[in-house]
């Protein structure tokens, strides 16, 4: 034999009163809008990943100097030919 589980059932008219979301969004003092802006002024936070890339990314290029070889010279050179040819 099967149980009847127990039901909430409203009891008489609900009224819906009050201002509509988009309404409450439009006032800038209204909880609804103060929420969605801090929502999206607030501060994401970096991944690990994105952390030590960015401390690769500054240290390496602190610590690299231009090399010095007739290779690296001669592709200067030619960046810079290209370059002006470009422009």
């Amino acid at each position: 034999m099967a149980r009847l589980k127990k039901s909430r059932k409203a009891k008489g008219f609900i009224p819906n009163e009050g201002p509509t979301r988009n309404e409450r969004l439009a006032d800038p003092d209204s909880y609804d809008s103060r929420r969605r802006k801090a929502k999206q002024e607030k501060k994401k936070n970096q991944s690990v990943f994105e952390k030590k890339r960015q401390a690769d990314d500054s240290s390496t290029s602190k610590k690299q100097p231009e090399r010095k070889t007739r290779l690296a010279d001669k592709i200067r050179e030619l960046n810079k030919s290209k370059e002006e040819s470009a422009e």
